[in-house]
């Protein structure tokens, strides 16, 4: 049984424990979080990722960021689920969504001093462009919709994302105006032209960079931030196929997908 007391650890160490086990398939998604795990702010919920990063032994490898309730946030990606494209065939759980995005790679790593005084415009001088896949998995059944708290306690979904390498050198102009497709074997399932769709994206920096600082966490080289989806959210084709993303002039990503669960 979980501790359902209503009080701010409580409904953190409680919830984190339930999205734990269902991440490690010891329990089905739930409906939604128990009464008295619930997470009341914004802040509550955050709470509840780490907890639960941290009952998994995951660390951070990266970030999504986006909003809630039209505030600019920032959600973890574990290092056990984030990984540069290779040629292996991708088996994802039944059920799975997929977004396509755009995100940043840092270059380097950075000290507190660093990511204190770090701009948005700092970042073409520090961080790589790709093209990112996120596989999007719940831990909510589909028959209730969950809160948008409750999404943000269990990192938006996130499952697993792939990405591309390095696509050149860029600006914030090839970011905010940009052009993508999405392709299922050889057929286009989506398209956007453009504004980058979560615009502005200086907030949405700016929220990851004092995430980062109000936890402790100092990014290390490597790490992702990844800006939003471009295409919606799209079921993968239950018979799995080749899923190629482009965006245009700069590259494009593919990846592979067996038939779902297998």
């Amino acid at each position: 049984m979980f501790q359902t007391d209503a009080t701010p650890d409580s409904r953190i160490a409680g919830a984190a424990a339930l999205l734990a086990d269902i991440r490690r398939g010891r329990r089905q998604p739930c409906p939604g979080l128990p009464e008295g795990l619930g997470p009341t702010s914004i802040a509550e919920a955050e709470a509840i990722q780490l907890a639960t990063y941290a009952a998994l032994g995951w660390n951070i490898a990266g970030w999504k960021v986006g909003r809630t309730r039209d505030q600019a946030i920032a959600c973890p990606l574990p290092d056990a689920t984030v990984a540069p494209a290779a040629d292996a065939t991708l088996h994802l759980p039944i059920g799975c969504a997929m977004e396509l995005e755009v995100a940043l790679q840092l270059r380097q790593g950075l000290d507190a001093t660093l990511l204190a005084a770090l701009q948005p415009a700092d970042l073409p001088t520090i961080a790589e462009a790709v093209i990112l896949f996120e596989f999007c998995e719940s831990r909510f059944s589909n028959g209730r919709k969950a809160s948008d708290l409750e999404k943000l306690a269990d990192c938006v979904t996130n499952g697993s994302c792939v990405f591309s390498p390095a696509t050149g050198a860029w600006t914030w102009a090839d970011i905010e105006t940009l052009e993508m497709r999405l392709t299922v074997d050889g057929i286009e399932v989506a398209r956007h032209a453009g504004p980058h769709r979560a615009m502005p994206l200086a907030e949405l920096v700016a929220a990851w960079r004092d995430r980062c600082l109000a936890i402790g966490h100092l990014p290390k080289a490597g790490e992702i931030i990844t800006l939003g989806s471009q295409t919606g959210m799209l079921p993968v084709p239950a018979a799995g196929g080749l899923l190629v993303g482009e965006w245009a002039g700069r590259g494009r990503l593919e990846c592979q997908v067996a038939p779902l669960g297998s």
